[in-house]
């Protein structure tokens, strides 16, 4: 088992972003009934201070699964993957979660995260623990014309929110193989 270690959120927004443009990274929803789900984004911003802490913005449209999560449990985490995991972040962006559980589908493991209700992903060696403190419903002007011409119902809600911890992951030392 690897233990959780807390790491520096301002070391990473270039991986991050980075990870985003090429593609995705993982967002790690619950619901009240504490059942979770995971999907693939390809779009953020990145920003300094709430209250102190870092402001990470995700859009999630009305359509996709988890979009209903975060308006009842107003909680995500940002996994951002390595190369390793290229098939499962693909796989968590083309398969929804009304049909499968993704997590099984994709072969990543949730845990328990520190600071919110949604899941960190232990494959992932950054998870980045977010609570949402406003939202921008649409019909608004913060995205691209073309998808300002998609009815109400498919545009995308904008989510910002304050990071509360990034962590990743170290090696169990308490077994070492001959």
């Amino acid at each position: 088992m690897k233990n959780r270690i807390e790491l520096d959120f301002w070391a990473y927004p270039n991986e991050i972003l980075n990870r985003m443009r090429r593609e995705g990274v993982l967002c790690t929803v619950v619901d009240e009934a504490s059942n979770h789900n995971v999907i693939t984004l390809g779009w953020g911003q990145i920003g300094p201070f709430y209250h102190g802490h870092p402001v990470l913005a995700i859009a999630v449209t009305p359509q996709r699964h988890s979009w209903i999560f975060l308006e009842k449990v107003p909680e995500f985490v940002i996994a951002v993957p390595d190369d390793s995991l290229r098939k499962a972040v693909d796989l968590c962006g083309t398969i929804s979660g009304r049909d499968a559980d993704k997590f099984k589908a994709s072969g990543l493991t949730p845990v328990e995260s520190a600071c919110v209700k949604a899941p960190s992903i232990l494959e992932c060696p950054i998870n980045i623990e977010c609570r949402i403190y406003a939202k921008v419903s649409p019909p608004h002007f913060l995205l691209t014309p073309e998808h300002r011409k998609a009815p109400v119902g498919y545009q995308h809600t904008i989510y910002f929110a304050e990071v509360l911890g990034t962590f990743g992951w170290e090696a169990d030392c308490g077994h070492q193989d001959p």
